[in-house]
């Protein structure tokens, strides 16, 4: 999942906000490596359902820095966004997960457009990846350095530690308190939505009805009403 290279640039919290309207992501760890790699680095300890569009935000603005005008495209950079949770997104108990876009009705062609977006499941057996995974696994778990790799994050996210000491780029009482009431809602209205799919269930309706009474009466599309009955029926 990752190679080992020496972050020439760190910095913490780098804020992208730069419109009013319009979202801007505010980095948690933001870095670059001497191969002219760009790293976001994202901790996340709750599951708002809503990762996935969150890395498509923050890819796009990582992929503002990669790349020169009058530079070829060839020459973009890679951009990786890298979200740690501390819990299992999709719950196939597996350490990470890699999202990749592919070709649709062809998934063996993958297709490469200099986007690594990562899921690390922090609560996952480490004992089936390999060794840097699990050096980066056990640091971020428990803070223990076991090795070169661990080290030098040790030594980035020390100084992450002290930047945050400086009291730069901190969320505004607005942002923090708007972000929260939305996910209050987005929670709210999938705790409905996972009752009225159960209820459905009991009363003996079929996948494709369930799904249609989603559509006709949540306002979903069906990628979403699909997204949502799965969601349910894997923790039922």
């Amino acid at each position: 999942m990752l190679k080992s290279g020496t972050l020439i640039t760190v910095k913490r919290e780098a804020d992208k906000k730069k419109n009013a309207v319009y979202h801007g992501p505010r980095f948690d760890v933001y870095a670059e490596d001497e191969h002219g790699t760009i790293y976001d680095l994202e901790m996340q300890n709750q599951n708002h359902h809503d990762i996935e569009k969150r890395m498509a935000i923050y890819q796009g603005n990582l992929e503002k820095q990669a790349l020169y005008a009058g530079q070829s495209f060839s020459e973009r950079c890679q951009t990786v966004v890298l979200f740690l949770c501390d819990h299992d997104v999709y719950n196939l108990n597996r350490v990470h997960y890699q999202l990749i876009p592919q070709l649709v009705g062809y998934p063996e062609i993958l297709i490469d457009n200099g986007e690594t977006n990562v899921i690390v499941n922090l609560k996952g057996d480490a004992s089936k990846q390999a060794a840097l995974n699990q050096e980066m696994l056990t640091y971020f778990n428990d803070g223990t350095v076991t090795g070169k790799f661990s080290a030098a994050l040790d030594r980035a996210v020390r100084e992450v530690k002290n930047d945050v000491k400086k009291g730069e780029n901190y969320m505004t009482i607005e942002e923090y308190a708007a972000r929260q009431s939305a996910y209050a809602r987005e929670e709210e209205r999938a705790e409905k939505e996972a009752q009225t799919i159960k209820g459905l269930v009991t009363l003996n309706l079929d996948k494709d009805q369930i799904i249609k009474f989603l559509i006709d009466n949540f306002n979903l599309n069906k990628q979403e009403a699909l997204a949502a009955y799965e969601r349910v029926m894997a923790t039922a």
